[in-house]
């Protein structure tokens, strides 16, 4: 079990980024259907949004570790270093004061950047629903993103979220989206 273990993660650290920014390994990922992951952002930061998951928001300089990243700066979205600080940047994005327009990917009432009403019965009219989901085949919606954000077609997507996938993220938005 342990050697399978080690096998995984040196054939996942070869399909990486390298050094220079670009993203190198073949085609893009397809998780395997939901094995009960859970809908907790426990669970969805670890299978998906955090350093290690398969969509890592933050794992590229280009991304969203920093508000100085470009994918930072077109969507307000900052995922940050931690579990805390990806859930703050999904549902809460860029404070006013330090300089964020955009409301929070995951909107849950009003939108604290410019006091309007956010949807929150539907979960798919949420932008981070919008930016991951793949039926469109156009624009943005093609996160995470495996080169230039401005120019990236949704081909260029480094991970495909399954339905599955985005049904968990779905539960969670519809229960709150909570830091749980």
């Amino acid at each position: 079990m342990t050697t399978r273990l080690l096998v995984l993660a040196l054939v996942l650290l070869a399909g990486c980024d390298s050094s220079t920014g670009t993203v190198s390994g073949g085609e893009a990922l397809v998780a395997e259907p939901d094995s009960g992951g859970g809908t907790t952002w426990t669970a969805l930061y670890g299978d998906f949004f955090g350093p290690s998951g398969q969509a890592s928001c933050s794992a590229q300089a280009t991304c969203h570790g920093t508000a100085g990243a470009s994918g930072a700066e077109v969507s307000g979205f900052v995922c940050g270093q931690s579990k805390e600080e990806c859930w703050a940047g999904v549902t809460q994005g860029i404070a006013v004061d330090a300089g964020g327009v955009f409301c929070p990917i995951v909107c849950l009432g009003t939108c604290p950047q410019n006091g309007e009403a956010c949807n929150v019965s539907d979960p798919t009219q949420q932008t981070l629903y919008e930016d991951i989901h793949k039926a469109k085949g156009s624009g943005l919606n093609n996160m995470p993103c495996g080169g230039n954000l401005q120019l990236c077609p949704a081909s260029g997507a480094t991970y495909t979220f399954t339905a599955d996938d985005l049904g968990r993220i779905s539960t969670w938005i519809q229960q709150g989206a909570q830091n749980d």
